[in-house]
């Protein structure tokens, strides 16, 4: 799998912040909840507040596997300012910059970091991944480095504290 880079207008980051770009984006590009789109920032609840994160600003990532002038006809759109692309061929026509798969998912963890960075005891996780995978708990602890978290898993027959890394924490 490659990715497409996409550039946001100022409109398009106030979309991030307001939550609505995942949903312009997919309807723009025809596609439905399934395709992948990757938006380098996250937006989530703290007391009584909402804290967006930036991971890289101005810029959203979305799956190859579309026709080019899909993609190139985003930049019709208020939110987009253009689609990364490369002049090609000896009529200098556009083509599609694309990143790999292995940088996306680099970026990907690097935001979980920041978000996992912001985590204190008493908070609500969700585990994304490994044997804990989709559980809810509450963190009641860390360790020395900081690195991982002692989450507390109550389920209808099993009540355990599990020793999570960072990373793989979302809080809700």
């Amino acid at each position: 799998m490659t990715w497409i880079a996409i550039e946001l207008s100022h409109l398009g980051e106030q979309k991030v912040e307001e939550g609505t770009l995942l949903e312009s984006l997919r309807s723009d590009l025809g596609v439905g909840p399934e395709f992948p789109v990757f938006i380098p920032a996250l937006t989530y609840s703290k007391g009584n507040r909402l804290i967006t994160l930036h991971l890289m600003e101005g810029y959203v990532f979305v799956g190859s596997g579309l026709m080019e002038a899909q993609y190139f006809s985003l930049e019709r759109r208020p939110y987009v300012t253009q689609v990364m692309s490369i002049p090609g061929g000896p009529h200098r026509i556009r083509a599609l910059s694309v990143i790999p798969n292995a940088r996306v998912e680099e970026l990907k963890t690097q935001l979980r970091q920041m978000v996992s960075s912001d985590l204190r005891v008493n908070d609500r996780v969700r585990v994304l991944d490994g044997t804990y995978r989709s559980l809810e708990g509450k963190v009641v602890g860390f360790n020395k480095t900081r690195d991982m978290a002692f989450v507390h898993f109550r389920l209808r027959s099993l009540e355990t504290v599990a020793t999570i890394p960072m990373v793989l924490l979302e809080s809700f």
